[in-house]
């Protein structure tokens, strides 16, 4: 498979397509010694199965870029503040990746750039969204989160926190960012804003954010920063049916926002 320097490529599973005792018949040993032990300390299947169609998904996804290492040999190195990457003496392509997963479902951003963030979100879970919108949000968030009628105040919440994680998962220091240093706002049809406030000190028009169509109960969010490596303008999607089943998935742009 091929991806340029232009596209990236979102991957998606639904876990409920997966029956546990056979991918980890077929997979387990993909996973590293330190997966492994955090994979049997779990008490419940559930968070078994998560983790391990997590890895399967990403190093298949790999693979089928570079079909020279098998999914079970790829190496990963972590930045300072934990984000995972392919190591260097693998990565002669310039792969890059993020990973997120929800409830049933798990996604896999594929670029040609370094920033690149995805978060999914299992929606329908209830928060005390205004206590959360005040502690983690930026005043112009809560403001215009507050002003929706209440039934839609939770559906707003959930797409303002995963364009928000989306974000800081690009930049490689997840919560390391304080989410109060930058803000997002919805304008009229499908265009989405960004700002900075000083101390952040990034660039609004360095950016590419896209919000997404996912299935109902769930909010997609990605971010990528364009730069001298590489211009992501055009998404690609890919869906994993089975160990042995990927397909096309057309994706579906809620919101935009480009340089």
């Amino acid at each position: 498979m091929r991806i340029d320097n232009a596209q990236i490529h979102l991957w998606q599973l639904d876990q409920s397509d997966f029956d546990l005792p056979s991918v980890q018949d077929a997979c387990l040993s993909w996973l590293t010694e330190a997966e492994l032990l955090r994979y049997h300390r779990f008490h419940f299947d559930r968070h078994r199965k998560q983790l391990l169609l997590g890895r399967i998904l990403m190093r298949a996804a790999l693979s089928s870029y570079d079909n020279s290492i098998s999914p079970e040999a790829w190496v990963f190195t972590h930045n300072a503040y934990g984000k995972p990457q392919i190591s260097p003496e693998q990565n002669s392509s310039s792969l890059y990746f993020n990973v997120s997963h929800s409830a049933q479902k798990v996604v896999l951003a594929v670029s040609r750039c370094a920033d690149i963030g995805v978060d999914i979100e299992f929606s329908d879970k209830p928060r005390r969204v205004e206590a959360i919108a005040h502690r983690y949000f930026s005043s112009s968030e809560v403001a215009q989160l507050l002003m929706l009628p209440v039934g839609e105040q939770q559906q707003r919440f959930y797409e303002l926190w995963t364009l928000k994680e989306a974000y800081i998962k690009a930049c490689g220091m997840g919560l390391a960012i304080p989410l109060q240093h930058f803000a997002y706002s919805f304008r009229s049809g499908d265009k989405l804003a960004l700002e900075f406030d000083a101390q952040r000190g990034d660039s609004e028009s360095a950016w590419q954010l896209w919000q997404l169509e996912a299935e109902s109960a769930y909010k997609l969010a990605l971010a990528a920063k364009t730069g001298a490596q590489a211009e992501p303008n055009k998404l690609v999607g890919w869906k994993m049916l089975s160990l042995d089943s990927i397909v096309k998935h057309q994706l579906q742009i809620v919101r935009s926002k480009q340089p």
